[in-house]
């Protein structure tokens, strides 16, 4: 038991300090943006890069977690993204911010699966408040990462950024310490026949994962759209510097907090798809007016967004990992790599959208794709049915009816 949360607690530290890391370009988009004259494509290529590198290879990520260990991940995760991401303020092209914003999000990705997976594993009879917890520690680790990179460019000086690296190489120093030496869940049934079971899987069981991906999809592209385009719109609107770095971290501490009561709820609810639903509905209506209202109006309702979007991620992770109860890792970078992957690519058209349309558009277009992950999820429970009566595997939905 002590083990399990010392091992739970390297997870979430370990989870917070990486994000802080995957944060910077946040802080960094107003000053980016003037400095090398970008347009809204060329800033949402920067997330855009950020999120495929982050996002797409976290299946591979979860497959060699799953069939090596998770320790040398969890170790890669904070050490290399805090070499690659502290740099971007000294890097002397937009090319080069590019290439090492790939460079540190990969790490990053390297982090998540087996990250999320320690919840599934140390989360005893808790695991949708383990998985909600360390999903906090990394929203709190996003939420600080922006403002304190603009704190040490507002400062010092933005040729100073290569100073915080120092918590990651601290945090990497922690896990080569105190992570056991061969991993204590590594999968013992093979990876490879992993994956060519999805090709034979039960169409039902596939199916029910697309919907998780699709609705995780949607609210991934939200996020992206989010922190693309309000960092140029707060700035817009007469917002200095270090006021958006607050704002986004009141953001994600909101976020935060949603997703742990989420988690809470998970473990006591029976229709666990509804939960989703709701908090993804319920978010609606504060991004679509944010682009109707004045004065500090904005700012609030962005806020407020976040308590209800945020919230959603740990649940879609949790619902994937009880449909592959064996493979946890890989069915948590399944969600996260492949919805958030697809909406980095997205994100790319959005911002030449937003060039031609305007942001507002862009944004309602996304509001759209939720919407209609709402309603596709609607037929989870239904599908899932029919999976449980035909017994095709599941272990861990017995409460999803």
């Amino acid at each position: 038991k002590t083990n399990s949360k010392l091992q739970l607690g390297l997870a979430l530290s370990s989870h917070a300090v990486t994000d802080l890391y995957a944060s910077f370009i946040l802080g960094l988009i107003p000053v980016l943006a003037l400095k090398f004259n970008l347009s809204i494509f060329l800033v949402s290529l920067l997330t855009s890069v950020s999120g495929i590198s982050n996002s797409l290879t976290q299946p591979v990520f979860g497959f060699l977690s799953d069939k090596y260990g998770y320790r040398y991940f969890l170790i890669a995760g904070p050490l290399f993204s805090a070499i690659f991401i502290s740099l971007l303020g000294v890097v002397p092209n937009y090319a080069i911010i590019l290439v090492f914003l790939f460079l540190g999000n990969l790490a990053v990705a390297s982090l998540h699966p087996p990250n999320a997976a320690m919840g599934g594993h140390y989360g005893g009879r808790r695991k949708g408040l383990a998985n909600s917890l360390i999903s906090f520690a990394g929203t709190f680790g996003y939420s600080i990462g922006s403002l304190f990179i603009i704190l040490i460019i507002e400062k010092i000086g933005i040729s100073f950024t290569p100073f915080a690296m120092i918590p990651g190489i601290i945090m990497a120093i922690i896990l080569i310490k105190y992570l056991p030496k061969q991993s204590s869940y590594k999968e013992k049934s093979g990876n490879i026949a992993f994956f060519k079971s999805l090709i034979k899987v039960k169409k039902i069981k596939i199916g029910l994962l697309a919907m998780i991906i699709f609705v995780s999809f949607g609210r991934d592209l939200l996020w992206l759209t989010l922190i693309t385009f309000m960092p140029l719109y707060f700035t817009q609107a007469g917002i200095n510097l270090t006021n958006i770095g607050y704002i986004f971290t009141f953001f994600g501490l909101v976020g935060a907090s949603g997703g742990l009561l989420a988690g809470y709820l998970w473990d006591k609810l029976k229709r666990k798809t509804f939960l989703i639903q709701v908090s993804l509905l319920l978010g609606l209506p504060f991004i679509f007016f944010i682009y109707n209202s004045r004065g500090i109006m904005p700012v609030v309702l962005f806020i407020i967004s976040g308590f209800f979007f945020i919230s959603s991620l740990p649940l879609c992770i949790r619902l994937a990992q009880d449909i592959f109860p064996t493979k946890l890792s890989i069915a948590s970078a399944l969600v996260m790599g492949l919805s958030q992957g697809l909406s980095a690519l997205t994100m790319m058209l959005l911002g030449k959208l937003a060039d031609h349309k305007g942001m507002p558009f862009a944004t309602y277009i996304v509001l759209s794709i939720i919407i209609a992950g709402i309603i596709l999820i609607s037929f989870f429970p239904f599908l899932y049915r029919k999976a449980f009566e035909r017994n095709v595997g599941f272990t861990g939905l017995t409460t999803t009816k």
